[in-house]
């Protein structure tokens, strides 16, 4: 009989197996097991641990304590082997186990895999789970679905995690194939299973049928009114466009909690039910159902979307009553709406009262700022962005291009090209169209003109854009060159597409090139709904109107459904340009009597048909012409040209950018200009650009 001072302690065994000992009889489990061994003719037996030949006259205690505390993992297995103890199943299934609960090295559970194959335990289904589990908790997605595909039986557990991995991976474009295969195999699913699968299909347009099959599954296993699954179907069904099934979802699940009403008011909304997303904000409101963070963020956008400015300044009061001023997703959603409705000053106090501030916050103030011409604070904005290590994205840089467009910051512009081709944003779709419309309205066509041929984006507002480009030029033979080529490559033009062809044909006075225009329009009407387009009836009445065509035009006039003030803008100008001015002065007449606003073009088109009559007493008093605007008359643009023939060297063109349309005067003045200083000067105003050079302008004296 061995004494007790030579005894062998389990105790270094169970430090690394806690969850074993925990797990024993508990007449294992009882202190005195620890310090008293068992003994079977002279062997250790270690209470089923499989270590069936321990000689516990080879295992001094002090030694035997120190090899095996400090042993764990593929360490524990030589050990092992070196006592000549072949490990089993049980034995792999432990370490592994210590693998997870401890954080050995990756590589570690590598070798025991190679273990495990070597010793044939390959076809063992749980070591197989905990393998899966391995690699998946150390993030080797590759690894985790071989072991998955070589498994001889896959388990309900081993598909959700690979369900869940997947979706946390955002690999979600394999969730789809992979439910349809477990389906095969027939696995039957949990809720657990359609919650994470739905997860997954949202971030793809799956087919209405998927859906639909989906949706009859979870009903015949009895989860229709599980909030865990109806939350992201609902979601779902939004996000590929299902509207009317969303709704019945939601109105079928009794139990709603705050994310169902997100999912709903999100959906409707973006997909453009925004007024129905708002009533369904007050209703949830009204029932008593506290909003959270998100649902203020959803209904806000939709305010911001259908311009209900005043509903979102009352969401504002909610949302400090609720005391989510802090939140950071409310305040970006916030910035937004006041940027829209040109209120910078309260966009700007709820952007500096933001205690955290990303890059969404942001490009939110940056995009409003850029939107109300405040170009200068849009570009500071973008420094102070910088300072504040949030980096921009497509989304900023496409601001950015659009500030420095409308501001004529030309060089700036150029720089944020560079920086978008560093940062490889020239790929997307928004920074191109940027880019195009930053070259455009700084005349730098050819530079226009090649980023647009090196362009690989195939749609339509790229070619709508050249098509203004050559428009503003008066350029009407690359402008059709660009409509045919645009029509050859398949390209569909949309609504954008005809007014640009036809307000170049009405200034040009190419009424054939128009009239064919016309009755492509025509032809294609049925199919898009393009006669009802009130932008392309501006266009034509314009068209005609000053081409003399005063039939044609009071046709075109009469056809348009809603008029607006563009569209008796366009009729009196028409007429008066093309010096039917009695026609011109009927129509202002008529438009008078309307109570329609009478804005400064259309006045000086009205004056300009009137003095052509000797009738100009009579259209206005001394006292009105005293109340205009002497901005209106300030020909300022003399003053910005001057100052380019002091400040810029003679080889240098001189840019003039201006907001109103240049008066005629001031055409001749810069025409004689070009000629006597011979410098090149580019006036773009709010109708076209013009091009002076030698004393003549690109508009040919008809604008």
């Amino acid at each position: 009989m061995l004494s007790s001072s030579s005894r062998f302690s389990l105790r270094p065994f169970f430090s690394i197996f806690p969850n074993f000992y925990s797990q024993l009889p508990y007449k294992f489990n009882h202190p005195n097991f620890l310090t008293k061994p068992i003994f079977n003719n002279h062997k250790l037996l270690c209470a089923n641990l499989s270590f069936s030949a321990l000689n516990h006259d080879e295992l001094p205690e002090k030694e035997n304590e120190r090899d095996y505390a400090s042993a764990s993992g593929i360490g524990f297995l030589h050990l092992m082997e070196q006592r000549g103890v072949r490990a089993n199943s049980q034995t792999f299934l432990w370490l592994l186990d210590d693998c997870l609960n401890s954080g050995s090295s990756f590589s570690d559970g590598l070798k025991l895999h190679g273990k495990i194959m070597k010793m044939g335990f390959v076809d063992e289904v749980i070591l197989c789970e905990r393998l899966l589990e391995f690699y998946l908790a150390f993030g080797d997605l590759n690894c985790a679905v071989k072991v998955f595909d070589e498994m001889p039986v896959r388990t309900l557990s081993c598909w959700n995690r690979i369900f869940h991995k997947l979706v946390v991976e955002r690999l979600m474009g394999r969730v789809p194939g992979l439910f349809l295969r477990m389906m095969e195999e027939r696995v039957e699913p949990d809720e657990k299973t359609f919650a994470v699968v739905l997860r997954g299909c949202s971030g793809n347009v799956v087919p209405f049928r998927f859906v639909e099959q989906i949706h009859a599954m979870i009903v015949t296993r009895g989860f229709e009114s599980s909030r865990f699954i109806c939350n992201p179907l609902i979601d779902l069904y939004f996000k590929n466009g299902f509207m009317n099934s969303a709704k019945k979802v939601f109105k079928n699940l009794k139990a709603r909690d705050s994310v169902s009403w997100v999912a709903m008011i999100s959906g409707l909304s973006q997909n453009g039910y925004e007024e129905e997303a708002m009533l369904l904000f007050c209703q949830m409101h009204t029932s008593g159902i506290c909003p959270t963070p998100y649902i203020f963020s959803s209904v806000l956008s939709a305010c911001t979307k259908v311009e209900f400015f005043k509903l979102g300044k009352q969401l504002h009061g909610l949302v400090l009553k609720q005391g989510f001023s802090s939140k950071t997703c409310v305040c970006n959603t916030l910035v937004t709406l006041y940027s829209r409705s040109g209120n910078l000053i309260s966009a700007g106090q709820v952007f500096n009262s933001m205690s955290q501030r990303d890059r969404v916050s942001y490009n939110s103030l940056i995009s409003g700022l850029a939107q109300q011409g405040y170009s200068d604070r849009a570009l500071a904005l973008f420094k102070k962005m910088h300072l504040d290590c949030q980096k921009p994205d497509c989304v900023t840089i496409a601001s950015l291009l659009s500030a420095c467009a409308s501001s004529a910051a030309f060089l700036s512009g150029k720089q944020f090209h560079s920086y978008a081709i560093k940062a490889g944003m020239t790929s997307d779709t928004i920074v191109e169209g940027s880019l195009l419309d930053l070259y455009v309205k700084c005349s730098d066509i050819k530079a226009a003109h090649d980023f647009f041929l090196a362009s690989e984006t195939e749609n339509v507002v790229m070619w709508n854009m050249m098509l203004v480009a050559y428009g503003q030029l008066d350029n009407l033979n690359e402008l059709f060159e660009i409509f045919t080529q645009m029509q050859i490559e398949g390209i569909v033009p949309n609504q954008f597409t005809y007014p640009s062809i036809l307000k170049t044909c009405a200034t040009l006075g190419a009424l054939d090139l128009g009239e064919q225009i016309h009755t492509q329009i025509h032809a294609q009407s049925c199919l898009s709904g393009y006669s009802d387009d009130l932008s392309i009836g501006n266009a034509l009445v314009s068209l005609y109107a000053r081409c003399g065509k005063v039939r044609e035009a009071y046709f075109a006039f009469d056809q348009i459904f809603a008029k607006d003030n563009i569209s008796w803008n366009s009729l009196i100008s028409g007429f008066a340009q093309s010096g039917h001015f009695e026609e011109a002065l009927n129509i202002f007449s008529q438009m008078n009597k309307a109570g329609l606003e009478v804005n400064s073009f259309t006045f000086g088109s009205a004056v300009s048909a009137a003095a052509n009559v000797a009738n100009c007493n009579s259209l206005l008093s001394d006292a009105e012409i005293r109340q205009k605007d002497p901005t209106e008359i300030i020909h300022s643009e003399k003053l910005a040209i001057a100052f380019g023939l002091l400040s810029l060297s003679s080889s240098t063109p001189i840019y003039v950018f201006k907001n109103l349309r240049v008066c005629g005067d001031c055409h001749n003045w810069i025409k004689h200009v070009s000629e006597i200083s011979d410098r090149v000067i580019i006036v773009r105003d709010s109708y076209r650009f013009h091009h002076f050079k030698v004393g003549i302008c690109s508009c040919n004296d008809y604008w």
